[in-house]
């Protein structure tokens, strides 16, 4: 990073892992947000999302600021994948220090309307992801940092639900 783009937050050679970190062309959402403040900081960043190509697009823009950061994809519902990607944050960083748990999907239904499997996928993806993720990460972070953090994103329908019709 440029001496104009780096900020302070303590976060110099450290290793972050951003689920959710890439985003349809150049557009700028949560996760890719989080990886690129996060790379400005000094961190390492592992961005993560299950289509690689977004993922490295966020590298990308990245690296051109003069970051450090590598592209993975996974399915963070999946539990070998969560592993998998802890591990490739290891073998390319040595050590972990932060997860971004930034994945979620919404739902489009009243709950009188909802299909029940289409709320086991919003749950699945918005929390059993979050579960799995730092189901890995903490020994991880454990053992090559001595502590760690982790920082579980939500939106804020999950406070203020839109009403969708109906009486």
């Amino acid at each position: 990073m440029t001496s104009d783009t780096r900020q302070d937050f303590g976060l110099e050679g450290k290793v972050a892992i951003v689920t959710g970190g890439g985003a349809a062309g150049d557009g700028i959402g949560n996760g890719r947000a989080a990886a690129i403040l996060l790379a400005r900081a000094g961190a390492r960043v592992l961005v993560v999302d299950r289509q690689l190509d977004l993922a490295r697009r966020t590298v990308e823009m990245i690296a051109k600021e003069g970051g450090e950061a590598a592209a993975c994809a996974a399915d963070v519902t999946e539990d070998a994948q969560c592993r998998a990607m802890v591990e490739t944050a290891l073998a390319q960083f040595s050590r972990l220090d932060l997860l971004d748990n930034n994945v979620g999907i919404a739902s489009k239904g009243s709950v009188a309307e909802e299909d029940p499997q289409l709320w086991r996928r919003v749950m699945q993806v918005n929390v059993d992801s979050m579960f799995l993720a730092s189901r890995h990460a903490i020994p991880a972070m454990i053992k090559t940092a001595g502590a760690g953090a982790i920082v579980n994103v939500a939106s804020i329908a999950a406070l203020r639900p839109s009403a969708r019709g109906g009486t």
